[in-house]
């Protein structure tokens, strides 16, 4: 579902909010009962020898006897991002119910997504309760289906504890270079993939040879060393040169340019390792984050962000036994999501073994093909493919622009795509004469060349999705490249991004992605419709860090509806327009909002009306409640140690189990998960395990006002020492009820510690050896501080109300500014058009 402005609500502030204010009300408008819901359904897995205990947050049954299940819902913080780790989880959940339910709904109280239990694919909302069908009232999944669902489903539950492993593993090596060898994170890279690529020849070889002894290994290494002064693994790597699969990524005279002593100790941390064995999913997972923070570190050019990634070849939906290309593909991250796309396809047909196999191996080895000019790229993307499954023997170094002979070449594949590197010049002849675009040129930007080679690399009739720079689809300048390209293909799709969407990667030219269809010859008709989006929200900060409101999967439904022959609906950035001379979605969006209808201003108008009332309303409420406060003289001082006391309930930590580490937002803004970790990669012995209602700070950031209270959804998380937690005492108002009496206090010292005036005292306070970065506040200086507490609790309910509709009169006027925005531009269509 898209962004849920009709169901926006100020009181989301947790996990527990989204469930209570938002999900319930939802599901209850669309027809299901509260009795036919089941909460915190608790679910024991079981995988060999290891065990988990998962928690669904609210499971929707056909009745109130809870026995055939229709939805499993799993709610996250209304700051938490719908990313594709949350969906996976929430239908691997769903698919180890007793009975599996057939549909999940994943929300954060601004955004809902629904999926389908079987095949994972999106639904534009979730049916109401009256229009489900008996196809799914009475959903039963054959036995033989169930149990490999459910395998997937704990494999996907278990894996993070191997992937967090082999992370470490990777990450510790490629320390180890940098530390003893002085180098720069990127050379480390390089002398990194050398070696791995080292050890997945030499598994290769021995798995071949029938028994051949693995020379891979800490003892081989130190015996060919000692004995006859060789180092085996630069041995290793002569040979891995001259391997087939491998041949071209390396020159003739590349060598590991390590010290004798970093190998070993990279052996040594890999020789219990079998990459041939370990999971695709463990080895691509980790080495992707490996990728990731080396070439998003420097490096960017060479990298797609994984959301605008999923978007293009979910929307070009690559199919069984086609050939698809990237001629400029960096890291691998096209081709790679390609092979999960079209793998998951093969595994869901309902074809015999033989022929899924038949298919997995042209998957592999015919159907996906990559070029990119530097070594280090064309290095990463062989090794990126082949830790994930493989589809490694199509990758090449090599200018993408110049062919493969009888490989790469024109009018070969199915599909491209590809998002070309920016600002690089093409000055060689023999290249440029070859393009229409570069021919009697001295020089050509490379991306508009880029341009003309993605089209021709397709067959007629197929399909291309590229990353362009706006300039060529607006300026008057490169009306000549706009001309070529509607003279070859039929435009489908016009998606302009975010201007974040590249700065997180060292790039800050404005982007648009082009859906095309390379015309057959002779065709010369013209196609009046072309879906056009404005994603305003990739899903990335400026620093490429990821955030919520991602906008792309409300734009690919509405893609996937408009090439099916509907009209998009869903996403209110998207919209059909007829093409002019311009490609850029900006000029049309202009057009297709200055004329808004009559009755859509009016409903708008309306809206706004009925928000400024309630916004009225509510603040008259408000003004007598601050008449209410109470005086100086209604006060009573005490200090925190008066009122709060320590608390913690410290746990050995236990080296294979998984452990949920707290953080705390700056600024009052919460508490939150931060990051989940085996006991053995925990530095501490000890932890402490919190529970809700708990007020706690961090030490390191008190002058930031990293305060809060623990939500019901931290029950069973864990803090260190740097993370002091307290509980307010019994009796501080003895004729009241104990428990309110704790949350409504706990709430009011957090609004305490986050007012200008005790922040104040705090950052004064806090000591360290440098202000911004070791500076703490101790429990000590905590506990000494006074407070001002009302003598009344009806007075301290008044107080705390008070502070929390300030905080939703925030929210809500920043909704009441988004509609204002709205109706002022929609005013404009009163306006003669031009």
């Amino acid at each position: 579902m898209k962004n849920n402005d009709d169901h926006d609500s100020p009181e989301l502030r947790s996990e527990e909010d989204v469930k209570v204010h938002f999900l319930l009300p939802y599901l209850k408008k669309l027809g299901y009962k509260t009795e036919h819901c089941e909460f915190e359904k608790t679910i024991t897995v079981h995988e060999g020898r290891k065990q988990k205990q998962i928690y669904a947050d609210v499971i929707v049954y056909s009745s109130a006897k809870h026995t055939a299940p229709l939805i499993l819902c799993e709610t996250k913080g209304p700051r938490e991002i719908l990313n594709t780790a949350a969906r996976e989880q929430a239908i691997s959940y769903a698919r180890l119910l007793d009975r599996i339910a057939p549909l999940v709904l994943l929300t954060n109280g601004l955004q809902v997504q629904v999926y389908q239990t079987l095949n994972k694919n999106r639904l534009e909302s979730l049916p109401r309760r009256d229009e489900l069908g008996t196809d799914i009232l009475k959903f039963v999944v054959p036995e033989a289906v169930t149990e490999a669902l459910r395998s997937e489903a704990k494999h996907q539950l278990f894996i993070i504890d191997d992937v967090q492993t082999f992370k470490n593993v990777l990450q510790n090596c490629h320390n180890v270079i940098r530390n003893n060898e002085g180098m720069d994170p990127t050379e480390a890279f390089d002398e990194m993939s050398k070696i791995l690529f080292c050890k997945l020849y030499e598994e290769r070889r021995t798995s071949k040879s029938g028994g051949q002894q693995n020379r891979f290994r800490l003892s081989v290494f130190d015996e060919t060393l000692e004995n006859i002064q060789v180092n085996v693994v630069k041995k290793i790597f002569d040979e891995t040169k001259a391997d087939p699969r491998f041949v071209g990524l390396f020159s003739a005279d590349a060598q590991i340019n390590l010290s004798d002593r970093t190998i070993r100790r990279i052996v040594q941390s890999f020789e219990n390792f079998d990459l041939s064995l370990t999971a695709f999913d463990v080895k691509g997972e980790a080495f992707e984050y490996f990728l990731g923070d080396t070439f998003t570190g420097g490096l960017g050019e060479y990298f797609t962000p994984r959301n605008v990634v999923e978007f293009m070849v979910n929307a070009m939906d690559p199919k069984i036994k086609e050939r698809i290309v990237d001629p400029f593909c960096g890291t691998g991250g096209f081709l790679l999501y390609s092979f999960e796309v079209v793998n998951n396809k093969i595994r869901m047909n309902e074809v015999a073994d033989d022929q899924k196999e038949r298919w997995r191996l042209e998957l592999s080895n015919e159907s996906l093909f990559g070029t990119d000019w530097k070594e280090r790229t064309s290095q990463a993307c062989k090794m990126n493919m082949t830790v994930h499954g493989d589809g490694s023997a199509g990758i090449f170094m090599h200018d993408g622009l110049t062919d493969v002979p009888d490989v790469i070449v024109e009018n070969s594949f199915d599909l491209c795509l590809t998002n070309p590197p920016f600002g690089s010049f093409e000055t060689d002849p023999k290249v440029l004469k070859r393009y229409e675009l570069g021919a009697g040129r001295n020089t050509q930007d490379r991306v508009i060349l880029a341009v003309e080679r993605s089209i021709k690399l397709t067959k007629p009739g197929k399909r291309i999705a590229i990353i362009v720079i706006d300039g060529i689809l607006n300026n008057v300048s490169m009306r000549y490249v706009r001309d070529f390209i509607r003279r070859e293909t039929h435009v489908l799709g016009v998606i302009s991004l975010a201007k974040e969407t590249f700065e997180g990667y060292g790039a800050r030219a404005k982007t648009t992605i082009l859906f095309l269809e390379r015309r057959s010859p002779g065709d010369t008709s013209e196609r009046s419709r072309v879906f056009m989006a404005i994603a305003s929200n990739t899903g990335y900060a400026p620093n490429g860090a990821p955030v919520s409101g991602n906008q792309l999967p409300d734009i690919l439904l509405d893609y996937q509806a408009f090439v099916t022959g509907k009209e998009p609906t869903y996403s209110k950035n998207a919209w059909v327009a007829s093409l002019q001379d311009r490609l850029d979605a900006e000029f049309y969006w202009r057009k297709a909002t200055s004329s808004a209808s009559a009755d859509e201003l009016t409903t708008l108008s309306t809206e706004v009306k009925e928000r400024v009332a309630e916004m009225g309303a509510a603040l008259a409420d408000f003004n007598g409640r601050l008449t209410a406060l109470p005086r100086q003289s209604e006060m009573a001082s005490k200090t925190i140690a008066d009122v709060c006391e320590e608390i913690t309930d410290s746990r050995d930590l236990v080296a294979d189990e998984t452990y949920s580490l707290l953080g705390v937002r700056w600024w009052g803004g919460g508490v939150f998960v931060r990051e989940t970790k085996l006991g053995s990669k925990i530095k501490a012995r000890k932890h402490n395990r919190v529970q809700p209602g708990w007020i706690i700070y961090n030490r390191l950031f008190a002058f930031r006002g990293s305060f809060a209270v623990t939500q019901d959804e931290h029950d069973g998380c864990y803090v260190s020492n740097e993370f002091p937690t307290f509980i307010v005492k019994d009796g501080l108002y003895p004729d009241a009820d104990a428990d309110l009496v704790k949350s409504t206090f706990a709430r009011y010292i957090v609004y305490l510690m986050t007012s200008d005036a005790y922040l104040a005292i705090i950052d004064a306070q806090s000591t360290g050896s440098t202000k911004t970065s070791r500076n703490r506040f101790n429990q000590e200086l905590f506990r000494m501080l006074q407070v001002n507490m009302p003598k009344d609790f009806q007075a301290l309910q008044e107080m705390v109300r008070v502070l929390d509709d300030s905080e939703r009169f925030a929210a809500l006027h920043e909704q009441m500014r988004d509609m204002v925005k709205s109706l002022r531009k929609g005013a404009g269509s009163v306006l003669p058009p031009p």
